[in-house]
């Protein structure tokens, strides 16, 4: 299957006073129609640089991004423009990415009337159509976002998205700003959006229940480099990287009366400015040896995964 998005030694430095922080590292990643990949990460980790890159708001140091196969360095202006059309944003707090003095109707009539060659009877046909999509009204296309509760506010987000076909949808913590309930709505929301319309998505997250039930592969990404990947059953259930499994003993259990999964990480995130030797994470593993403080572990295949870690497999721990 031919990816619509793919990232091949992706790379991001950014100049200080103090040298260099190098938040992106020798990133790999495929997006491909009607799958969701997950990235997971806690804060610091890299995603937002990652999804500026896939956005065209930054350019990479190293590596590059490919869309259908073609680099996005040498794309021409009205490629460009058909690039935007076809990889749309869905952003994490939908108080701030919707204007509050528009109704609703232009908030999403704007960016396809700027992406497409519609007539304005065709673009006011697929504002109902889409609004439809996401489980609200053609009227409320009439409305104000403040009208709308911050759920309701985020499909009306991923409406927006929807609005100009696009192939790839980029999921920046879409539901976390959002309770239990109206989480499980949106996301189900999202999926049953994928399954229809053959969306790729991409999934970026901090929380490896929700990328369990949202993805079908996840890479897990620790001061900008990937540590593990694999199928989302496998990573989100039985991960061979320690720093996963930390990640997995913080998501909220499906049975609250379940043990927790006690393998916290030690200490801070180390900044990304001055990282350790050897593998990253061995300064807060609990199972750190030796090796780890002066070697980095390449990223190599497990089954049908992959994983950056000297002690490969669990059972070694």
């Amino acid at each position: 299957m031919t990816a619509i998005l793919s990232a091949h030694g992706l790379g991001r430095a950014f100049r200080v006073r103090k040298g260099h922080l190098h938040a992106l590292t020798d990133v790999n990643l495929d997006c491909e129609p009607g799958r969701s990949l997950g990235v997971v990460g806690e804060s610091g980790c890299g995603k937002t640089t990652l999804n500026r890159l896939l956005l065209l708001l930054d350019a990479p140091t190293t590596g590059e991004v490919r869309f259908k196969g073609k680099s996005l360095a040498t794309l021409t202006a009205p490629e460009r423009k058909a690039y935007r059309k076809s990889v749309q944003p869905v952003f994490q707090n939908p108080y701030s990415s919707l204007n509050p003095r528009l109704r609703v109707r232009r908030i999403i009539r704007e960016p396809l009337a700027a992406a497409t060659d519609m007539s304005r009877r065709e673009i006011d046909a697929r504002v109902d159509e889409v609004l439809e999509a996401v489980g609200l009204s053609a009227r409320d296309g009439d409305r104000v976002p403040a009208e709308f509760s911050g759920g309701q506010r985020q499909r009306i987000a991923i409406a927006r998205a929807l609005a100009s076909k696009p192939e790839l949808m980029l999921l920046d913590e879409p539901v976390s700003s959002q309770d239990i309930s109206i989480r499980a709505q949106i996301l189900n929301v999202l999926k049953d959006l994928r399954a229809e319309y053959g969306l790729a998505t991409l999934f970026v997250s901090h929380d490896l229940a929700t990328v369990r039930f949202m993805c079908d592969e996840v890479i897990v990404i620790y001061l900008g480099r990937v540590v593990e990947r694999g199928p989302a059953a496998k990573i989100c259930t039985a991960p061979d990287h320690p720093y996963t499994r930390a990640l997995l003993a913080a998501a909220l259990p499906a049975d609250p009366d379940a043990p927790p999964a006690d393998v916290p990480p030690r200490g801070e995130l180390p900044s990304p400015m001055n990282p350790p030797s050897g593998c990253p994470y061995h300064t807060r593993c609990p199972f750190s040896r030796d090796v780890c403080a002066t070697a980095r572990p390449p990223l190599e295949p497990t089954g049908d995964g992959a994983v950056a870690c000297h002690m490969t497999h669990a059972e070694d721990w």
